[in-house]
């Protein structure tokens, strides 16, 4: 009886070890950003005029884009940038140049560093999005906050999808808003 059991125990180990279940599939910190699915980044050069840009981020549904000269990065160009640097100044957008406005040499990492090292400069430096380079220091491609989302996102999707439409909460003490 005994034996059994323990087969059957065996039997479990081994099909729980060979299941393709997202809990299989979980995000480590040691993971290289290869094995993220980025989204599609645009990168535009130097010279592209800010309002090129802010359409290419409207068209595109991003909140970044690297901006690259002679196929190497030289900066990025975010929506905080857009309104941190550029808002309100009187300019015309049509003849204003990205180059002047980016945020020049940012934080860059490799493909194949771990993800662990894109969440501490992500905090360290209070960014969203850094750009990742090939071995050769070309451009391959950027991570966001929300790529990272995504991947934690679909490992925990069957408790995401289950939850109730709306969760039961205490009404707040005070208004909210600013």
């Amino acid at each position: 009886m005994q034996s059994e059991f323990d087969d059957e125990l065996t039997r479990m180990d081994e099909l729980e070890k060979a299941s393709d279940t997202a809990i299989n599939k979980a995000l480590s910190l040691d993971d290289v950003i290869s094995n993220l699915q980025l989204r599609e980044h645009p990168t535009v050069q130097t010279g592209t005029s800010l309002q090129s840009v802010i359409d290419i981020l409207r068209e595109k549904k991003v909140g970044c884009v690297m901006v690259e000269s002679d196929g190497k990065i030289a900066g990025v160009m975010t929506e905080r940038d857009f309104l941190l640097r550029t808002i309100f100044k009187g300019m015309d957008t049509e003849k204003e140049i990205i180059g002047d406005y980016m945020t020049s040499n940012p934080e860059t990492l490799q493909v194949d560093d771990p993800l662990a090292f894109a969440l501490n400069k992500m905090h360290v430096f209070g960014i969203r999005h850094i750009p990742i380079l090939n071995q050769d220091n070309s451009i391959y491609g950027m991570v966001s906050v929300k790529d990272v989302i995504a991947h934690i996102g679909n490992f925990y999707s069957e408790q995401i999808v289950n939850l109730p439409p709306r969760p039961n909460r205490k009404a707040l003490d005070r208004p909210e808003g600013g």
